[in-house]
């Protein structure tokens, strides 16, 4: 039992500090372990993306046909210019659903349209860490020298030229931001934004 003793103070401490050295070194362990793993181009855990399974004895990623199908009629349709909705009616219409079985949303759509595997490349460790509570930003990348990428590391679905293509329009309609709503066009429309993110972007006004 710890008391208001000087002794039990320091005790307290190296307790503490033990204790947080476990955890930070468990971790450690665990994400050297999961990087032998991905260096071998085996799956890591969890749900295979859309259009892969996982192989029983290998651990590596074998297609899925009708799942690779699905993918394909995303990345075909917004490679032609198709945008969110008239692709997600498509895919409720024919009754495909995301891994989990799942109707698919926006968020899923963007998921698959920016993951490399669909273009053969193994990725790991590819998304920024967890936040406080628990949660991950998937639209946030960590830095390339923390990512593990192999070329060939995994069955391609989608071609080159369809994949760079579609990374393409998705930077464009990342710049064009929300000049496409405004009503009027305003100077360094699209450049300065709102701080007060209250207010739509079309009722900015810049005051000198």
């Amino acid at each position: 039992n710890l008391d208001d003793s000087p002794e039990s103070i320091m005790l307290e401490s190296v307790l503490e500090g033990l204790n947080e050295y476990y955890s930070q070194n468990l971790a450690r362990e665990t994400m050297k372990g999961m990087r032998e793993t991905a260096f071998q181009c085996k799956h890591t855990g969890g749900i295979p993306p859309l259009g892969y399974n996982v192989d029983p004895i290998s651990k590596r990623l074998i297609l899925n046909e009708y799942e690779a199908e699905t993918v394909k009629i995303i990345f075909d349709m917004y490679a032609k210019g198709y945008g969110y909705s008239p692709i997600l009616e498509r895919l409720h219409h024919e009754g495909r659903k995301t891994k989990s079985g799942n109707d698919f949303r926006k968020n899923s759509l963007y998921g698959i349209l920016t993951n490399p595997k669909y273009q053969g490349i193994y990725v790991f460790n590819r998304c920024s860490a967890k936040d406080s509570n628990g949660k991950r930003n998937t639209h946030s990348y960590k830095d390339n020298e923390d990512i593990i990428a192999i070329d060939g590391g995994c069955p391609r679905i989608i071609e080159p030229e369809i994949y760079d293509a579609v990374q393409k329009r998705i930077t464009e309609n990342k710049h064009t931001g929300g000049k496409n709503i405004a009503k009027e066009v305003y100077l360094l429309s699209g450049k300065v934004f709102c701080v007060d993110f209250s207010f739509r972007i079309c009722d900015c006004r810049l005051r000198f």
